[in-house]
């Protein structure tokens, strides 16, 4: 698992890097001090996993994440400041370490990460091999559970992870899979992305109203750049 640390302070980074060379396959790719370098290495480069502090001088570690693309690493705060841990919470993110942060507890959040891209790059891996096409499989609550397509009426992104809500249960399904990977599989299928954070079984539209539709008694929104595409007809 590669990942990288962002703080303002070089002896925090320093203690995460000799946290990190105790831990097998977890490999630093690099630190940064400055919030702006980070982001530029994220938007050329690719990880499995981000570090960052909240406080730092140029901008909060929560912000930075929320700027961050859909298709960001998943992400573990290490902060001084306990207070914040509600809104890195509400982003989604892996865990929340407040400093000073022993090994032990730095361990048990790159473990918790760690189990998380296995999961992720099983569902790939299921995604990539030759499933039939009534269905498919995706891990939620520790059991894979069969999704079959034509009881699917939507999914909705939700950070690393997605909802899939389904005609024959009122609670969605809450699994680790990338939003673009569903989208591909279930074009064939009739279904449309119409939002970036919402892909939509066409078959299952009963309305569509300036720029949302409803789906069941559910009105989703229609982003712009989908509009114009969703009205007349093309994917």
């Amino acid at each position: 698992m590669t990942f990288i640390a962002l703080d303002d302070e070089p002896i925090a980074l320093a203690i995460i890097e000799r946290y990190a060379r105790n831990v097998p396959d977890l490999q630093l790719v690099a630190t940064f001090t400055d919030a702006a370098a980070a982001a530029e290495f994220l938007r050329n480069n690719t990880v499995d996993l981000l570090l960052s502090d909240i406080n730092m001088p140029d901008v909060s570690g929560l912000q930075f994440v929320r700027d961050l693309p859909d298709e960001r690493p998943m992400v573990i705060f290490v902060t001084a400041y306990k207070e914040h841990a509600h809104e890195g919470f509400d982003l989604n993110v892996i865990d929340y370490l407040v400093k000073p942060v022993s090994p032990e507890r730095f361990n048990t959040a790159i473990q918790k990460a760690a189990g998380l891209l296995e999961l992720r790059r099983k569902a790939e891996a299921a995604e990539a091999s030759a499933l039939p096409d009534e269905f498919f499989f995706v891990f939620s609550e520790y059991q894979q559970v069969k999704i079959t397509i034509s009881d699917l009426l939507y999914v909705e992104a939700m950070g690393d992870y997605v909802k899939l809500f389904l005609s024959t249960q009122p609670k969605p399904v809450l699994t680790l899979e990338r939003m673009k990977i569903l989208a591909d599989r279930l074009q064939q299928h009739g279904f449309r992305r119409i939002h970036r954070s919402y892909l939509v079984n066409m078959k299952k539209v009963a309305a569509l109203q300036k720029a949302r539709l409803r789906v069941a008694d559910v009105w989703l929104p229609v982003g712009e750049t989908y509009m114009e595409g969703l009205k007349d007809g093309r994917s």
